[in-house]
């Protein structure tokens, strides 16, 4: 007994031995190379050599890229370390940058910073990112890049229908347009790349040297209210250009619109009022809900007209895409985002007092009209969609095998923004002529 006991230990011990060495092979030849162990590569390296290749689970199981070979969609390539981009997936909520490379039209662009960038869309599979480029050596005349994931939509191209809107409209808008994606040589996705409110962009709209403030998507009360103390105002807005400069316009402009008695006198001092009827307007044919205390931009044009204009901001939400999650919502009120019809995140003070006064509210019901007849128009919108779904859809095809998600096939997508259009306007025709006799 005692000897058939000793083989069998013997035999339990040779066993669990040979397990252990073989999990320690298998482990050996799949360690990933961003091993704790491994030493961190200098930021001198990692500019001056190509990042590794370190493949990211979405890249796997390979995906042919054959039906691409023919798109005309501007290509990007971002070149980073793979433990730099894991960096910025796990933690999208950070603002870190890392260092990257940039390749468009075979041309490489070194010493780019990227990082995570949104709000809702950091909690996402698919982030959105902002590429920063070194003054040194801009690209375009651009210091900067935001590429939208446009995971959610289902039709994918909803910001940029309503960027092209609200310049149709006669508003400063961003320039908006679907590029692809390559990251360390392989396709990354589809994004939505939205022109940065920069200095290049206020010479391109005659606004060079304005003073420009962002209210903040994080507070819910920068919504041109007058606040109590200058640093109520640095939690509300934040400062895009002449940074050293006070926020004392700001100021000023809030005060005189809380204390204005003769609106339409306020109006006429100090706010380009044809072109914030433009944009009241733009914001009610796409249903622009999520602006009114957030995403949008102040400019002032302090060397020009001493004018205000309001820059139209993160535009993912509209076109039917509901507060309720569902992208079907059509009739939304014309006057939303008053006081007396105040969004699901609030009100604005600027729309409130314009729309109170008779004058320059019937100015806004006639331009919503004509607009109707001429910009907004099943004519024009649906020849653009049908132009861009045929550019886009092998790639959106690919990009939703690599980041499955609540959203459907492209072309019902699509249907869905026609079919908001066509309701939208029956809606907006048959709500304005009452508006006009209230």
């Amino acid at each position: 007994m005692k000897a058939g006991s000793s083989q069998k230990g013997r035999l339990k011990l040779l066993l669990a031995c040979t397990a252990l060495g073989l999990g320690f092979v298998f482990w050996l030849a799949n360690r990933p190379e961003s091993d704790v162990s491994a030493p961190m590569p200098s930021f001198e390296a990692r500019r001056s050599f190509a990042p590794p290749r370190d493949p990211e689970p979405q890249d796997l199981p390979l995906i042919a890229e054959d039906s691409l070979s023919t798109s005309k969609l501007p290509v990007y390539e971002l070149k980073l370390a793979a433990r730099d981009l894991r960096a910025i997936e796990s933690s999208p909520f950070g603002n870190t940058t890392y260092p990257a490379w940039f390749v468009a039209d075979g041309k490489t662009y070194r010493d780019v910073k990227i990082r995570a960038r949104g709000s809702w869309s950091r909690t996402w599979p698919k982030k959105s990112f902002k590429i920063s480029f070194d003054h040194q050596q801009p690209f375009q005349g651009r210091h900067s890049l935001n590429l939208n994931s446009g995971w959610r939509d289902p039709a994918f191209l909803r910001e940029v229908l309503a960027y092209k809107v609200f310049a149709a409209c006669g508003v400063p808008a961003s320039q908006a347009r679907i590029v692809r994606l390559q990251v360390n040589g392989h396709f990354r996705g589809l994004f939505i790349e939205i022109e940065q409110p920069d200095k290049e962009f206020l010479a391109h709209h005659n606004l060079k040297g304005a003073a420009v403030y962002k209210a903040a998507s994080s507070s819910r009360d920068a919504d041109e209210r007058e606040h109590f103390n200058e640093q109520s105002y640095h939690s509300a807005y934040t400062k895009e250009t002449k940074k050293t400069d006070t926020y004392s316009d700001l100021i000023d402009f809030c005060h005189a619109l809380a204390t204005a008695t003769n609106t339409l006198s306020f109006f006429t001092q100090y706010v380009d009022t044809q072109e914030y009827i433009n944009y009241l307007a733009a914001t009610v044919l796409i249903q622009n809900w999520d602006g009114f205390n957030k995403n949008h931009f102040l400019a002032h044009d302090i060397d020009g007209s001493r004018m205000w204009s309001v820059i139209p901001w993160d535009l993912d939400r509209t076109f039917g895409d509901h507060w309720h999650m569902t992208f079907d919502e059509a009739q939304l009120p014309v006057l939303l985002g008053t006081r007396g019809s105040p969004g699901v995140t609030g009100w604005n003070r600027v729309e409130d007092r314009f729309l109170s006064e008779p004058t320059l509210r019937q100015r806004f019901l006639e331009r919503l009209s004509e607009l109707l007849e001429t910009e907004f128009t099943t004519a024009k919108l649906f020849p653009f969609l049908d132009q861009l779904e045929v550019e886009i859809a092998p790639a959106v095809e690919l990009d939703r095998r690599l980041w499955p998600g609540p959203t459907g096939e492209l072309h019902d997508g699509i249907a869905g923004v026609k079919s908001y259009i066509e309701r939208r306007r029956t809606f907006l025709l048959e709500e304005i002529p009452k508006l006009r006799g209230s």
